[in-house]
């Protein structure tokens, strides 16, 4: 009993200023992201003030604009900065434009995190499970060796003929990831939220809370890049089989009426079994 207390107090030492993901060892800790999709591992998103201090560390003299999965906890880690670094970050939803930089936080399980493809300056990970991710939505604020992957990742996703086309964007397939192109992008076009809503085509292959559809808005920062002039966005697919998927957008128009979009794209007879 006493070898086990010591070894629990070491491991939360260890994960200080994460002690509180800590997961006793009859948790499997073994397997990547299992306890991350299973178990919610953060709650306060104190997680959030690593992502900042690594922004101001990266970028020491510049004005952050910044976004993250959720604005509350990303403004009040922002407040316990000093007032020197605090100074230097606004939040995206503050300043009423696109986010330069993203955090992703996870606190609820199986939140979605960005993949590396998509120019992740820092990530954190906890007994094998990423529990932090900073990103860059701008490629161009990425050192150019850094960033090669990522442009060359969006160049091939965004090669040769969209699955489907809209006023808006461009829509590729490719195995199960899809791409959003929007071509000569501007700054508002990133204000939009998203939808991707996965039609199964047994709904028993999701869990109960699921079975209807499973359907997910977000943010152009979450998964989306800027670069060659360009916005991208790259998504995965549920690894089952689809009956059909519907993406759209929401956005303000000019005289600030919402404004709304979707389509449906029919998958019976081609997606793979």
């Amino acid at each position: 009993a006493a070898a086990a207390l010591a070894g629990m107090a070491a491991d939360v030492v260890r994960l200080h200023p994460h002690q509180a993901a800590y997961f006793n060892f009859l948790v499997d800790r073994s397997t990547p992201e299992r306890l991350r999709t299973r178990y919610q591992m953060l709650y306060w998103g104190t997680e959030y003030r690593e992502g900042l201090e690594h922004l101001l560390a990266r970028y020491p003299d510049a004005t952050l604009t910044v976004g993250g999965t959720y604005e509350g906890p990303l403004q009040r880690n922002r407040e316990i900065l000093p007032a020197a670094a605090r100074d230097r970050i606004v939040t995206a939803g503050e300043a009423g434009r696109p986010a330069d930089f993203f955090i992703s936080s996870v606190s609820v399980p199986a939140f979605p995190l960005p993949p590396p493809s998509l120019g992740v300056l820092h990530a954190r990970r906890i007994h094998g499970n990423t529990v932090l991710t900073v990103k860059a939505v701008d490629l161009s604020l990425v050192d150019e060796e850094a960033a090669a992957p990522a442009r060359a990742a969006y160049r091939a996703a965004a090669a040769g003929e969209p699955l489907f086309r809209s006023a808006a964007f461009d829509l590729h397939l490719d195995g199960r990831t899809l791409t959003w192109v929007i071509e000569s992008c501007r700054p508002e076009d990133t204000l939009h939220r998203f939808l991707l809503e996965a039609v199964p085509a047994d709904p028993d292959d999701l869990p109960r809370s699921r079975r209807e559809h499973e359907r997910r808005s977000f943010r152009f920062a979450q998964y989306g890049v800027r670069f060659d002039g360009r916005c991208l966005i790259r998504r995965t697919l549920p690894d089952v089989p689809l009956r059909a998927f519907r993406v759209g957008r929401r956005w303000r128009d000019e005289a600030g009426e919402r404004r709304r979009e979707e389509m449906t794209i029919d998958l019976s007879a081609a997606w793979p079994r």
